[in-house]
């Protein structure tokens, strides 16, 4: 192509992912003749390069064109030469925010949008009001970070029954790879000292004893770094070093943003699933004392794979309904954020393994529940 003809030539932005060098020159086609098209992927983004014939022709698809919205996405013009510099989307997690839905959207239609992305979807959820009305918004979780940074750049702006989608990375998922699990503490060990201990190796968020029922140390703890570089350095600075008289372990935290495990650790003071200071179950329900759990032992069973917009009454009357007798039930929550599972506790061992085989594989709200033992 000659210079000539370069200076005739429009730079087109946010488009779809997949689009080819054919359908944009169509598309262009359809306003004055194109002489060239072409596309480009970068990283994650598809750039096309449209060149006709003259300035006049140029102008024509500039204001025909800029700000067009194309199979969902509001595409930019720009003359060659002029386009602004993009911002490379920066991601660290596969955990993705959906605001502005629409609010006939369930998880599987939310589930299906994202794997147009030609990215693999672990899971899609839709928030919900008591009365089971969607919110409009939702989380998905991507298998990788690079299908996550797709999937930002193919739906972010992305038009969906006259709503623009909101798609940028889960804030609340930003324990991934930045916390630790600090093993063979003294039992007389605070948070305090284990917070100083690890500021020696870049910015501690906040950090944990875990207690037992009684409020004791059981021993081990966890602590948030801001970055994943500062925990892999805390790794490597403290992991089989004495810290106080003991050598300690200190791996990452495997539980960290687990919504699925009993052992989810979090808030400054520590606490465990049985009810520990910082606690994620908000007002245990059914025997309760001043807001608490009945003292008497009971058998707990965890229910996995509930719907984030999933509370406590109705986890309630589910197992009710199957026939089961619980003496508390409640849903697990980090801070705002429903976590995705709940325990559900009984007098007896037989009533608990009754509950499992009855919630196992159990549909509810299109999900395949999971129950098992809460150790």
């Amino acid at each position: 192509m000659s210079a000539e003809n370069k200076k005739f030539q429009v730079v087109v932005k946010n488009l779809p992912y997949h689009t080819s060098w054919q359908k944009l020159k169509d598309l262009f086609n359809q306003t004055c003749p194109v002489e060239h098209a072409d596309v480009v992927k970068r990283g994650n983004s598809t750039i096309g390069y449209v060149t006709f014939s003259s300035e006049d022709k140029v102008n024509e698809a500039l204001l025909t064109y800029d700000n067009f919205t194309w199979e969902g996405k509001e595409i930019k013009v720009y003359k060659a030469g002029e386009e602004e510099e993009e911002e490379p989307v920066q991601v660290n997690s596969t955990s993705l925010y959906v605001g502005n839905l629409p609010y006939t959207y369930g998880w599987q239609e939310l589930k299906d949008l994202f794997r147009s992305t030609k990215g693999e979807v672990v899971r899609a959820d839709v928030f919900k009001d008591f009365q089971g009305r969607s919110k409009g918004y939702g989380i998905v979780q991507m298998k990788s970070v690079e299908d996550a940074i797709r999937a930002i750049e193919d739906l972010d702006g992305f038009e969906i029954e006259g709503r623009k989608l909101e798609v940028r990375e889960d804030r609340n998922s930003s324990k991934e790879g930045c916390q630790l699990h600090v093993g063979n503490l003294l039992f007389e060990e605070r948070w305090q000292s284990l917070k100083e201990h690890f500021s020696k190796a870049g910015n501690v968020v906040h950090a944990d004893i875990v207690l037992d029922n009684s409020g004791r140390s059981k021993g081990f703890g966890t602590v948030l770094m801001s970055t994943p570089e500062e925990a892999t350095k805390a790794i490597e600075m403290f992991n089989n070093t004495d810290f106080n008289g003991r050598v300690i372990q200190v791996k990452l935290d495997k539980f960290a943003g687990d919504t699925r495990s009993n052992n989810y650790r979090g808030g400054r003071g520590g606490f465990n699933s049985r009810g520990g200071r910082g606690k994620p179950y908000r007002g245990g329900r059914g025997s309760y004392n001043n807001g608490n759990r009945s003292p008497q032992k009971t058998i707990d069973v965890q229910v996995g794979n509930i719907p984030f917009s999933t509370r406590w009454k109705e986890l309630k009357d589910l197992v009710e309904k199957l026939g089961l007798n619980p003496t508390f039930t409640d849903v697990a929550i980090e801070g705002s954020r429903p976590l995705g599972f709940g325990i559900v506790s009984f007098k007896t061992e037989e009533e608990a393994e009754e509950a499992i085989k009855k919630l196992n594989d159990y549909e509810y709200q299109e999900r395949k529940l999971f129950a098992r033992i809460n150790n």
